[in-house]
């Protein structure tokens, strides 16, 4: 080969080399682009994942106080349950006592009354057996004064 031949091969090989070595820069550039892409992704992904851990940190509280809750209400439900049962036992036996009050006051009046009333029926009793002796005795001087001999009397007094 000529000296000529072999410049113009060593300039064909030497674009040929400048043409692969743009393209090699150019897959370079992109391959930089793509792995800047990626280390934008995984620190997108990083940050996604730091906040889903929050998220479910935040999600298992919330479970957490829900539970207590449910159980500071079921709580709160029995107390308040057993405050009224309290509440009306207290209420029931005050009914009794306040009925058992009312009954022996009414029990002392029937008394009472019955009492006044057994009174008034021997004062009663003693007013119609006077009158029953009076009568007798009115009856018993009616019937002396009917078989007196009057005739007999009479002539006597007007003497």
């Amino acid at each position: 080969m000529s000296s000529d031949e072999e410049i113009n091969t060593l300039v064909t090989d030497i674009a040929l080399i400048k043409r692969d070595i743009n393209q090699i820069e150019k897959s370079v550039a992109k391959m930089d682009e793509g792995v800047s892409l990626n280390s934008e992704i995984l620190k997108n992904l990083a940050v996604q994942e730091t906040m889903l851990k929050n998220n479910e940190k935040r999600v298992e509280i919330l479970e957490k106080k829900f539970i207590q809750h449910a159980k500071d209400e079921v709580d709160f439900h029995r107390e308040l349950n057993s405050h009224l049962q309290d509440l009306k036992d207290t209420a029931q036996d005050q009914r009794e006592k306040r009925h058992k009050e009312v009954m022996e006051s009414i029990k002392e009046m029937n008394d009472s009354v019955n009492s006044r009333l057994d009174k008034q029926d021997e004062r009663i009793k003693k007013l119609e057996n006077w009158k029953w002796y009076i009568l007798g005795a009115l009856a018993l001087i009616g019937f002396v004064l009917s078989i007196f001999p009057w005739e007999t009397v009479i002539p006597l007094l007007t003497n």
